[in-house]
């Protein structure tokens, strides 16, 4: 569709829209014999002078000056006219498909009585035809065409199917959409060949020329406050179906993020991961008291956190679903408060944590969520297992190899307007951690994950503590209209250290939490306002979203 869709290419030939050339073709289709035609006239009308806001309406308004002025002679050729009242639609109403068949039920039923003379008086009969429905194909093989700068390996492992089998035409469909998301073809084009021997895709690429991006955003939440992102990406840098990204992340709590990454697809790819992630917290004495044995004489402090991380990984996919991931990590951890200086001469930093650690780990994710914030439909399940083999602050005290696992298992199904959405999470420890940096903190919503901090409504972030968690969370979202959330939220934990190791841990007393909250999708991302409470606290907690995380 010219101006808004590209042409299609097939055979060297670009294809554009038939309503170009002739938009109702009521004679050619008289003249290969039809007998009987009903036609629908959906084109748009004439548009005043205030009504034309911008050149795509323009544009239109030019062409319907022809297609309006040839149809009132297309009409005499037509049996029965039927014409919609679709003034307030126009060709990229997309979102609005009920509203548009609504109006053609209207107008259809106006026509029932000339419908039932065709039957009655001319004796049409058609014959019924045989149900044929399928929702799969057996595919035997993919082939792939117009690509140069990205291999074979990297678009079958965008495209997420395995072949020789029966494929369903979602996942085609849904492995077209996740190539175009790459931004790395300017145009794709694919057909379903039958053969005797099964059916052939074939994918038509043409690579984008675009190398550099530029990207930026804005996010706001209660733990990293304000933050201003600049992104510069760029692609095919040293090898083909590489990235180069880096996050410049400005705000209260300055940050930065660099990624490197070789994509084979479905072969093994490597990737390499740089951050640095900062904030600072006002935390309950009371609390850091139970976490680092150390004696606070006030009641809270300003508790500051820096975490800078490298990560080394390879990464694969397994079957259709499931990308795994190992690597290694060296990790500098920080953690200090300046609210407890004794006089002007010392150090007016009290540390309660300065190490570098190393560690290999592994991560098993499969993610089928229509919709990151506000899932309607499908699974995710996020398995992970760090092994701490090196600890800088504990050479000489006899460290000891430590490992820390954890999984966590969400579903989403819809009902009408309605989705119920849940989710179970277990952590434990494996060997003697000898600290808590690594244990797991709840509380607060909003931020991205850093290192085993974890969101849980009615309490502030890092408010619960233990190496052991076993949690759950239920939601249910009631979209009032469009891309607008009224959610009800409820979440559960035991959290303890070696919870499981204990004898009562079944009947001990858990954590409870409940949250109602508003949220709207905006280009932004999400806009997210939420009022939680527990019933083991004395007041609630009003949580601010703004934006994607990063």
């Amino acid at each position: 569709l010219p101006s808004l869709f590209a042409p299609v290419e097939i055979e060297n030939r670009l294809f554009i829209d038939g309503g170009v050339t002739d938009n109702y073709p009521v004679e050619k289709l008289r003249a290969l014999g039809m007998d009987i035609i009903i036609g629908v006239d959906v084109q748009d009308g004439l548009k005043n002078r205030d009504q034309l806001n911008g050149a795509f309406d323009i544009l239109t308004q030019i062409n319907n000056y022809r297609t309006i002025n040839a149809m009132k002679e297309k009409v005499s050729f037509t049996d029965i006219y039927i014409d919609p009242d679709i003034e307030d639609y126009t060709v990229i109403s997309f979102d609005q498909g009920k509203a548009i068949i609504k109006e053609g039920e209207i107008a259809a039923f106006k026509k029932l009585d000339q419908l039932q003379k065709l039957i009655d008086g001319e004796g049409y009969h058609r014959e019924k035809l045989p149900a044929v429905t399928t929702d799969s194909i057996y595919l035997a093989q993919v082939y792939i065409n117009g690509n140069e700068n990205y291999s074979r390996a990297y678009i079958n492992g965008r495209f997420k199917i395995e072949t020789p089998g029966n494929v369903a035409y979602t996942d085609i469909r849904d492995g077209i959409n996740n190539l175009q998301a790459t931004n790395n073809f300017s145009k794709i084009n694919y057909e379903i060949i039958n053969t005797p021997d099964g059916a052939i895709l074939e994918i038509g690429v043409i690579e984008t020329t675009v190398r550099n991006y530029l990207r930026l955003g804005v996010h706001y939440d209660e733990l990293l406050r304000s933050a201003a992102l600049v992104n510069l990406t760029r692609k095919n840098v040293l090898f083909d179906s590489d990235v180069v990204s880096a996050d410049v992340i400005l705000g209260d709590n300055v940050r930065y993020n660099f990624d490197y990454y070789i994509d084979k697809g479905k072969y093994w790819s490597i990737g390499f991961h740089s951050e640095f992630v900062q904030y600072e917290k006002q935390i309950s004495a009371s609390f850091l008291e139970q976490v680092t044995d150390i004696d606070i004489d006030v009641n809270s402090i300003d508790l500051d956190y820096n975490d800078w991380t490298q990560q080394l990984f390879l990464q694969t996919k397994i079957g259709n679903g499931f990308n795994l991931t190992v690597g290694a990590e060296y990790k500098s951890l920080r953690l200090f408060t300046e609210t407890l200086g004794t006089n002007a001469n010392t150090d007016q930093r009290t540390i309660f944590e300065n190490s570098n650690y190393s560690s290999v780990y592994t991560n098993v994710l499969y993610d089928t969520y229509d919709n990151l914030f506000f899932p309607s439909s499908g699974w995710k399940i996020d398995g992970d297992l760090h092994i701490y083999l090196y600890n800088s602050s504990k050479v000489d005290n006899n460290f000891q190899e430590f490992s820390m696992a954890q999984v966590s298992v969400g579903h989403a199904r819809s009902f009408g307007k309605w989705s119920l959405r849940g989710d179970v999470l277990f952590g434990l420890p494996i060997g003697n951690p000898g600290n808590s940096s690594f244990d797991f903190y709840l509380g607060g919503y909003g931020a991205r994950r850093i290192n085993n901090i974890l969101p849980f409504y009615g309490y502030d972030f890092v408010s619960l503590s233990g190496n052991t968690v076993m949690g759950g969370l239920i939601e249910l979202d009631y979209e009032i209209f469009k891309n607008n959330h009224i959610i009800l939220s409820t979440n559960s934990v035991k959290i303890d250290d070696y919870l499981f190791e204990k004898s009562d841990w079944f009947s001990t007393d858990g954590f409870t939490g409940y949250a109602i909250g508003y949220g709207l999708e905006t280009f932004l991302g999400p806009l997210e306002l939420k009022y939680s409470f527990s019933p083991e606290q004395s007041k609630g907690e009003f949580y601010v979203n703004l934006g994607f995380q990063f």
